[in-house]
């Protein structure tokens, strides 16, 4: 993990300008999830199923927690049928049961040698629910071109095993996605 110099340690005015984020890239700890192919779609589903998670954020023994801080799903594609529902559900159970695309984490800091102690996965088949919690549920306005981002603060916090589930469904044509990207921390 890179170190800050003595200077930032001096400057709290420094660090509350540019808050939380910044000194969390700075130290090596902040990843970004995006698909590294630009423009692949994602394909949500036409109803909520607990075992379907349309994207998976998962560890499983890791030695930090994880902290999503927002995500942004941009709607592309044909517009699904009807309104589109987004939930986020947190789990301490590692849901991960089998398939799915993998996509690796990026750290947000050129020079970090830190690679993430989570995995995300895309469509992947998941396990059925032990505690899972039910967090957020928004609908989404139909049109192509529409982005999604809510900001979660840094509130939804997964700790050392366990997951966060987002699932995205349209009644009769599944919404589709390009991943503007999830903002994520690893804590100590």
């Amino acid at each position: 993990m890179s170190d800050l110099p003595l200077t930032y340690l001096f400057e709290p005015q420094r660090f509350q300008d540019r808050g939380k984020a910044y000194g969390s890239c700075i130290g090596g700890r902040r990843f970004a999830v995006a698909h590294q192919t630009p423009g692949t779609q994602i394909t949500g589903q036409t109803s909520f199923v607990a075992t379907t998670p349309t994207f998976l954020i998962r560890q499983a023994a890791a030695s930090h927690r994880v902290v999503l801080s927002n995500f942004a799903l941009c709607q592309d594609g044909t517009p699904a049928g009807g309104t589109i529902h987004v939930a986020v559900v947190l789990d301490p159970a590692d849901r991960y049961s089998t398939g799915g695309s993998a996509i690796t984490p990026q750290a947000t800091m050129s020079d970090s040698e830190e690679s993430a102690g989570f995995t995300f996965r895309t469509n992947p088949t998941a396990t059925s629910p032990s505690s899972a919690r039910i967090l957020y549920e928004w609908t989404q306005p139909v049109w192509a071109g529409s982005v999604f981002n809510p900001d979660l603060h840094d509130g939804v916090v997964l700790g050392t095993t366990g997951s966060i589930l987002v699932y995205t469904w349209a009644a009769t044509t599944a919404p589709t996605w390009i991943i503007g990207g999830f903002d994520l921390l690893a804590d100590a």
